[in-house]
């Protein structure tokens, strides 16, 4: 069910006890602005709700860029990682350049074939073999959490975003006493969407070994 922004905006005032809107420096367009930043910038390393996992699908072939760009803010992730597969088979992931080169070693000249491992670094993808037609890429990605038409989606999340907004708030301005007096509170609803995150991942069965 979806939050209106209206109503973070109020709990943010009330936290912080920023509550005139026609103060300039707290009007509702910078209110929002801290907790898109919050949203975006902080809540989306820190928690990582299940929910926002999802895939990263694409096409390669022989006439692809080699190293492959990846833009995440274009995107819309805030990060890509395994699982990754070609045509539905397992892609080995490698974020280390020297371990990956140890393998498939930069001087050499390799038969273009389909891929079976990707180095993914400095926003790059490279891939071992290169293509030699057209293959899907799927790649598993994290959305990027977003306050979009008036709304945050995610309507359990809100108190923690607008208390981890209001710590922002209170550590621009060194308001360090009110900053530890309202941590206990951010913590308690961190916990709780962490709790959240925590059985969707529990909830899955385990693979069995044969």
């Amino acid at each position: 069910m979806a939050k209106p922004i209206g109503d973070l905006i109020t709990i943010l005032r009330n936290v912080t006890g920023r509550i005139d809107s026609s103060d300039p420096l707290f009007t509702d367009a910078i209110m929002t602005q801290y907790l898109s930043d919050f949203t975006n910038l902080l809540a989306t390393q820190e928690v990582r709700l299940f929910k926002n996992y999802t895939w990263w699908e694409f096409a390669i072939n022989e006439f692809s860029p080699e190293p492959y760009p990846v833009d995440l803010q274009v995107l819309g992730y805030s990060t890509i990682q395994p699982a990754a597969y070609v045509d539905g088979f397992v892609l080995f992931w490698y974020q280390s350049p020297a371990e990956f080169f140890s393998i498939w070693p930069e001087t050499q000249t390799y038969q273009p074939s389909r891929p079976t491992y990707v180095l993914y670094y400095n926003n790059e993808l490279i891939f071992r073999n290169p293509p030699n037609t057209n293959y899907e890429v799927k790649i598993q990605a994290y959305n990027v959490e977003v306050l979009a038409n008036d709304e945050l989606n995610q309507d359990y999340v809100f108190r923690y975003l607008c208390y981890g907004a209001a710590l922002d708030i209170f550590s621009d301005y060194g308001e360090m006493d009110k900053w530890r007096e309202i941590k206990p509170v951010f913590d308690r609803y961190r916990g709780l969407v962490y709790a959240r995150t925590n059985q969707q991942y529990q909830n899955q069965r385990t693979a069995p070994d044969f």
